[in-house]
């Protein structure tokens, strides 16, 4: 059994992150403080709560009216209108509501929910129809199932910092179902995804220090790489080899002259294009190459895309003695308009301007021997030797700029496979690209030792100026110690004349203000002996005023009581009584002497 208002959303806005008690609750709050009168056992009750309206019940009747829920949970409510509730027994309604609920517990746990909603206004619009039944419902239904299995089968999400990430943005992932073994996140924030700053804390995880003192631990197996991936994605921030830091580089990183072959892509080949000398070609492509020598990164085929655009294509590899300049004769093409395919292969357009290779293109073409024209190219990569897959290989992480790069058409591509660096010694040209320590210092001893001279001397001027610097430092230390004593001092001596003066200008009021009392002297020594330290004259009167009393109330007529007759046979019963009189007073024996000897 179905219960329907009929109600037409307005377009109110709802606090979404709101769960349906907090909202039920704050909205029958919100209706009884508003519509409640006199006896609430007439209602008002909430009966059915949409997004933007709800229908409330009170004296037997009920009403609808639209609402907005502000983020801090205050109400605003439009007009009521009377309605008019329908009961409906409707097994299909009660189906779509399953749904609808099924796809809101989805919706919410998933970020980017817009299609979600979508199907969840489409099952809402349905449950208005007067005339639901089960051929109009069948198609909704089957599309919310749809989007639920296909939801339900999402890829795992890893949850830091309150955010949710994919497998994607970790370094390292070794099970796609287990995202609790995830590590090394390279996304900031799922928004911002992968950041300088981000992948700096990652390369700081793989130090010896770790990231804020915690260490990441990676399989050795896998660790190399872990370590290719995030050099990688520094590189596609454009951040230099040398601002990538040490913690993920490799010590065994070298560069290398690649010769590579690639192919004339026969089934993108244009007539009409051919007949202007123009050939689409497959430069090259990630993973492994024919021979498994090589390992071509993701990385590597983007920075073919950007190094080779323009560049120029010969007939024939450059041979052994050639310079960087190749010979004119031997230009044969340009390559154009290089780009990464949706395939992930850096392609481009060959413009053929020489007459004899547009005229043997045609000729291969029309005869179906195209494919045997070989491409080869000619670059600088910098790789490390890894294993991948369980193959020893040379992993090419970037392709770099050089003199000698090019795009050549050769009759076998490939062939002559990488020239070595100990290859190019026997050459007459030296290839800076690739040259080592060892290679210059076998070629040119003496330049490598006018090196070594002029930058042990740099060394001894930089180490000689650090030396002097330290001296000035440790000589300005000592003089910062002895100004700083000195300092203190000062500040010392200055806080006692302070207060010195402080005592001595309270001690000259406490004086004047015991001298003009009426008081005994020996009360008065008293006073002053016993402020002779208070750095304040603050409240002498108050203390003064209280001896007054003191002394009054051991008197009688201005004479001292207690203190027997005065014709006393005895006087030195007399003066004992007195003396321990004035003790009394003055709290000390030695005052009252003085006070009973001066009476």
């Amino acid at each position: 059994m179905v219960t329907k208002n009929k109600v037409e959303p307005k377009g109110a806005v709802v606090n979404e992150a709101m769960s349906d008690n907090d909202k039920r609750a704050i909205l029958q709050s919100a209706v009884t403080s508003s519509l409640a009168i006199g006896n609430r056992e007439n209602g008002p009750w909430l009966r059915d709560i949409y997004d933007t309206e709800l229908v409330y019940e009170i004296g037997g009747k009920n009403y609808r009216m639209s609402y907005v829920i502000d983020r801090k949970g205050k109400v605003v409510f439009g007009q009521a209108e009377l309605v008019v509730p329908q009961t409906v027994y409707n097994v299909v309604a009660e189906a779509v509501e399953v749904k609808i609920e099924q796809l809101t517990t989805l919706a919410s746990e998933r970020e980017n929910n817009t299609a979600i909603q979508q199907s969840i206004n489409k099952l809402v619009e349905l449950l208005e129809k007067e005339d639901l039944d089960e051929k109009t419902a069948e198609p909704f239904l089957k599309e919310a199932d749809d989007a639920i299995a296909k939801l339900t089968e999402a890829t795992p999400m890893k949850t830091e910092d309150g955010q949710q990430y994919p497998q994607s943005a970790f370094a390292y992932s070794p099970e796609a179902d287990k995202p609790s073994g995830w590590k090394l996140r390279l996304w900031d924030d799922p928004e911002k995804k992968v950041t300088r700053a981000q992948l700096g804390r990652a390369a700081a995880a793989l130090s010896p220090g770790g990231f804020r003192g915690q260490k990441v631990a990676i399989p050795s197996a896998d660790m190399a790489a872990v370590k290719r991936k995030i050099r990688a994605e520094y590189r596609k921030l454009d951040v230099s080899d040398e601002d990538i830091p040490k913690w993920v580089k490799e010590s065994d990183e070298t560069r290398n002259r690649v010769f590579e072959s690639c192919e004339i892509d026969i089934q993108e080949v244009d007539k009409g294009n051919l007949a202007k000398g123009i050939l689409p070609v497959r430069i090259i492509k990630p993973g492994f190459n024919s021979s498994k020598e090589r390992y071509y990164t993701e990385n590597a085929v983007r920075d073919a895309a950007v190094i080779f655009d323009g560049a120029k294509m010969y007939a024939d590899h450059p041979a052994k003695g050639d310079r960087p300049e190749r010979s004119m004769r031997d230009w044969a093409a340009t390559l154009h308009d290089t780009r990464v395919s949706e395939s992930g292969n850096a392609v481009g357009m060959a413009h053929i301007h020489a007459g004899w290779l547009k005229e043997m293109v045609v000729n291969l073409f029309e005869n179906g021997d195209l494919q045997h024209l070989g491409v080869s190219i000619n670059a600088v990569g910098r790789g490390v030797k890894q294993v991948v897959e369980g193959t020893k290989t040379n992993v090419i992480e970037s392709l770099v700029k050089s003199r000698m790069q090019s795009v050549d058409f050769v009759t076998e591509a490939g062939a002559g496979g990488q020239a070595g660096l100990t290859e190019s010694v026997r050459d007459e040209f030296i290839d800076v690209e690739l040259i080592d320590l060892a290679t210059l210092r076998e070629a040119r001893p003496d330049l490598v030792k006018e090196a070594e001279t002029d930058i042990r001397a740099q060394i001894q001027t930089e180490v000689k100026a650090k030396m002097e610097l330290e001296a000035q430092v440790k000589e300005l230390e000592g003089q910062v110690t002895t100004l700083t004593a000195e300092r203190d001092a000062l500040k010392e001596a200055a806080a006692q004349a302070v207060k010195e003066k402080a005592k001595a200008e309270a001690q000259a009021l406490i004086k004047e203000a015991v001298d003009k009392a009426e008081l005994p002297v020996a009360a008065k020594t008293r006073l002053i002996e016993t402020h002779k330290e208070d750095e304040s004259a603050d409240g002498i009167e108050e203390v003064i005023k209280a001896e007054v009393d003191y002394i009054a109330s051991l008197t009688e007529g201005g004479k001292i009581r207690d203190l027997g007759p005065s014709g006393d046979k005895d006087p030195a019963k007399t003066k004992e009584r007195m003396e321990e009189g004035f003790a009394e007073l003055t709290g000390s024996v030695e005052s009252g002497k003085v006070a009973a000897a001066g009476r």
